[in-house]
């Protein structure tokens, strides 16, 4: 049971990064911009189909795949602020219609290009194989775990450290007091969907070589990537790396106890019972007014 529980905690960590990486890029959205994106899953695919035209057809190289997958994802996410979120900033019901809108437009899309059948990366770390006293990991997991670490470094510096990081903080604070010192808000709301969906990509390409690439993958991620903000707190960044790794471990080591069948429902469980302590998430601020 103890070579088990390890070995779960590894592959929970590896997927909870995973989550991490989706939770992370709706919450960057979602606080500066107020936009809950349910079209953040099919962004993930499409991340992950990119990285595999790129390896197969461009480089023949994962790691610039990955950045090529990235940077695709960077300007799709400019695009889709400056040509659609901008123009319904101020009517919630219409974002999200338009969000779910996006996941049909895009999911077809990709069936149009790339078939409907499944698709195969085989990169160099998911055949290297790495010992962990009696168990056996790919590298790919320990390159997963290492890649949102750094990720989450980088992310942190950059948003605390920086002069644009701290202009994106203030706008997420405080849009208007944002202007009035000199803040150009539009263009921290681009920031923040070139930053989110860049993430998407990332998460998608680094996923995609463990299993199979197709038009529904990003559906999953979407959903525990949701549940890790509500967890964390809506609008918390620290809520979202917390609430994405305990959603990664919890379902990963429920598999030793319980039918892998179930395991979503102790991650949607784990969430309920939160709700109910605590609506506003773990790292979540309580609005006056609420109950």
């Amino acid at each position: 049971m103890g070579q088990a529980l390890i070995e779960q905690i590894i592959n929970g960590t590896m997927m909870g990064g995973i989550y991490m990486l989706v939770a992370l890029g709706m919450v960057l959205i979602y606080g500066v911009m107020h936009v809950l994106n349910f079209a953040h899953g099919v962004l993930f695919m499409l991340g992950g189909y990119v990285c595999h035209f790129a390896f197969t057809q461009l480089f023949g190289n994962y790691f610039l795949a990955v950045l090529a997958a990235m940077a695709v994802l960077a300007v799709v996410g400019l695009l889709l602020e400056w040509g659609l979120f901008r123009r319904l900033r101020d009517n919630l019901r219409m974002q999200v219609i338009a969000s779910l809108g996006l996941i049909l437009v895009i999911q077809n899309g990709v069936i149009a290009i790339w078939g409907p059948n499944a698709l195969q990366m085989r990169v160099a770390p998911t055949e290297i194989r790495v010992p962990l006293g009696d168990l056996s990991f790919t590298l790919q997991h320990f390159l997963i775990i290492g890649v949102v670490g750094g990720t989450i470094l980088a992310l942190w510096l950059f948003l605390t450290r920086s002069r644009i990081g701290t202009a994106l903080r203030a706008t997420s604070q405080n849009p208007e007091a944002a202007q009035v010192v000199g803040i150009d808000a539009n263009r921290m709301y681009l920031l923040s969907f070139l930053i989110g969906c860049a993430l998407a990509a990332l998460g998608g390409a680094l996923l995609g070589p463990l299993f199979l690439i197709f038009p529904t993958m990003g559906d999953l991620p979407l959903l525990k990537g949701l549940a890790a903000i509500v967890i964390g707190g809506m609008g918390s960044v620290p809520g979202a790396i917390i609430g994405g790794l305990a959603i990664g471990i919890v379902e990963a080591v429920s598999t030793l106890y319980i039918p892998t069948d179930y395991r979503d429902s102790v991650v949607f469980a784990a969430l309920i019972a939160v709700l109910l302590l605590r609506p506003q998430g773990l790292f979540g601020m309580r609005v006056r007014g609420e109950a």
